[in-house]
């Protein structure tokens, strides 16, 4: 049995609060260590308790059971609902008044937020305050910190509305830092669960990899060439689906693995070469890079056919790869997608597929280059990086 070591003396404990927490120990599908660890005192003192409550130690004679009256099987089952909702209104308050109510600010603060929800009475017993401290706290002004988190959380607001709601707490922290505010990262984690602003993400599918044991590691030039020092040195390619209504769509990009930034992209209702060449020609026009640029893709045929190779001649490029079985050696063009799927795609609505290709044009062009955070980049963007890097 682990040792709880609060620092509390038994005889703090109210009579009441021991009741209460015997009370609860008894209920069904709850143990005696559950209710102990909630209430923060050892599973011996709760065993105690329950036989002192037994043997009435506690000067609290047993109370006979009047017959109870007889209720029809409605009226019944109404009475058990509301029962059961009153057991789980204050099973969920005990978590939330043990884990949050640390001091007699935080317990204000607790009382106040669950209000509306809660009697006041009940609240104040939980947590152990008078109601006329609590009343007296919501007089007073608010302290100096509470107003800087007031402010603070008011730009943090702004830069997520800003940023599309896309932005965590990192990035967030990383802007605010760039605005010269100095502020810790943690602090703008808490302010932005307290207003319940949340980054849109995307679930991770992760499928096991089969590697065939008849192809071999072959043509994967980037595992024997070292990281890009400048931009047009290295570039990464693959295709994605995007599903708007019943129809599936294809985007290819092209990435400059120095900078991270999109230098090329395509998008078509057909997987075909003309797909991933219309995002290699883009690359091209943009870029212009000298010969023996080195562009990584997949095995997939769009990147294999004699369109692609012939530009691939003419222009001095070097093609490299993926590993059979190894879609992690383009792990730089799948952070995009996943990127790109959490942030522009997931929950979004499109009137058709034009309106569709518009939103990628905005993500890419406008937020992704130009303005969005990478972490990789040091919490820079692309076009940032670039520049600094001239």
């Amino acid at each position: 049995m682990p040792a709880y070591k609060t620092g509390k003396r038994t005889q703090q404990y109210s009579v009441e609060f021991k009741v209460k927490a015997v009370t609860w120990s008894h209920l069904p599908h709850r143990s005696v260590k559950e209710v102990a660890q909630a209430l923060d005192i050892h599973p011996f003192m709760l065993s105690r308790w329950r036989k002192e409550y037994r043997d009435g130690k506690w000067g609290m004679s047993k109370k006979t059971k009047k017959q109870p009256e007889q209720l029809s099987k409605s009226d019944e089952i109404s009475q058990l609902k509301r029962r059961l909702a009153e057991l789980e209104l204050e099973n969920d308050l005990l978590k939330k008044a043990t884990v949050s109510s640390r001091g007699t600010e935080e317990s204000f603060r607790f009382i106040a937020r669950y209000q509306g929800t809660i009697r006041l009475s009940k609240l104040c017993q939980f947590v152990g305050v008078s109601r006329s401290g609590f009343y007296a706290w919501k007089k007073r002004q608010p302290s100096q910190r509470a107003q800087s988190d007031q402010a603070l959380g008011a730009e943090i607001q702004r830069l997520f509305r800003l940023s599309k709601e896309r932005y965590g707490s990192p990035r967030i922290h990383a802007q605010l830092k760039q605005q010269g505010i100095s502020v810790a990262r943690k602090r703008v984690a808490r302010l932005m669960h307290e207003l319940g602003l949340r980054a849109r993400s995307v679930r991770v599918y992760r499928q096991m990899n089969k590697r065939r044991q008849t192809l071999k590691a072959t043509e994967n030039l980037r595992l024997t060439s070292d990281a890009p020092t400048a931009v047009n040195q290295q570039w990464s390619g693959d295709v994605t689906y995007l599903k708007h209504g019943r129809k599936w769509y294809y985007l290819a990009v092209i990435i400059d693995l120095y900078s991270r930034k999109i230098v090329g992209w395509s998008f078509s209702d057909n997987r075909t070469s003309k797909l991933t060449e219309g995002a290699l020609v883009k690359a091209l026009r943009t870029r212009r890079p000298k010969a023996g640029l080195l562009f990584h893709s997949d095995r997939g045929i769009e990147y294999l056919n004699e369109n692609l190779q012939g530009y691939y001649k003419r222009h001095g490029i070097r093609h490299s790869l993926n590993r059979a079985g190894c879609c992690t050696d383009n792990a730089e063009v799948e952070s995009f997608f996943h990127t790109l799927k959490g942030e522009m795609f997931q929950g979004a609505r499109f009137r058709d597929h034009w309106k569709l290709r518009d939103e990628l044009a905005n993500y890419i062009d406008q937020f992704y280059n130009r303005r969005r955070l990478h972490s990789s980049l040091g919490y820079q963007s692309p076009q940032q990086f670039e520049k600094l890097a001239v």
